[in-house]
């Protein structure tokens, strides 16, 4: 039998594709929710199987991070990225149960616009972590890291404004208080992008 003293190395860049590939699939799904909003209890099964999905290439990833000698990055980075990247998920996927369960009539223009954000924030996320593979661009990861940042000010801005709004010219107490909450998780979603967008900078700067 043939035996190697070099262990192999895991695939994680190969793991973390498929998990931010289940987190941009999510994310489509997530604003069409929110913008079409039919078929609510449907739509928020499909991202409940979507979340699943996630959860188990966070599981594998981090099951081969304790059984690899070898790895792309530092252990401590790889389990700090794959559980970001889980907070994400989970955050999108409480905020779509909330959707499902507050039973308000239509999403605002502004749950809208903070959907598109989170969206757009995925694939940036997609895309950086991608590059992350070869680290060959730099400035490509950096790029995306950026629009992200920027993405993040432009969400802080809505909800700052919407929840001027709802005091300056409040609804019905019970749609204030469900819009607030879902405000809140929308923005806590983006923010939760930010936070992987800083781990894959901290990723780079030691890398490169």
């Amino acid at each position: 039998m043939r035996f190697s003293l070099i262990p192999r190395e895991v695939k994680f860049h190969d793991m973390f594709d498929e998990a931010v590939g289940v987190l941009t699939r999510a994310a489509d799904s997530f604003l069409d929710m929110v913008t079409h909003f039919d078929r609510l209890a449907e739509r928020g099964a499909e991202l409940r199987k979507e979340e699943h999905a996630h959860d188990e290439i966070v599981e594998r990833i981090i099951l081969q991070l304790d059984l690899s000698f070898i790895t792309p990055f530092d252990r401590e980075d790889i389990h700090t990225l794959a559980t970001s990247l889980d907070d994400v998920m989970d955050n999108m996927e409480e905020t779509a149960i909330r959707f499902v369960s507050f039973r308000i009539e239509r999403p605002t223009q502004e749950a809208i616009a903070l959907a598109t954000i989170i969206r757009e924030s995925c694939v940036h996320l997609a895309e950086a972590i991608k590059l992350t593979r070869t680290m060959k661009d730099v400035e490509g990861i950096q790029h995306r890291l950026r629009e992200i940042s920027r993405l993040e000010n432009e969400a802080d801005q809505i909800y700052r404004n919407t929840d001027s709004q709802l005091f300056a010219n409040p609804p019905d107490l019970l749609l204030l208080i469900k819009l607030r909450e879902l405000y809140g998780w929308l923005e806590e979603t983006v923010d939760a992008c930010k936070d992987v967008a800083m781990i894959i900078s901290e990723i780079v700067i030691k890398g490169s």
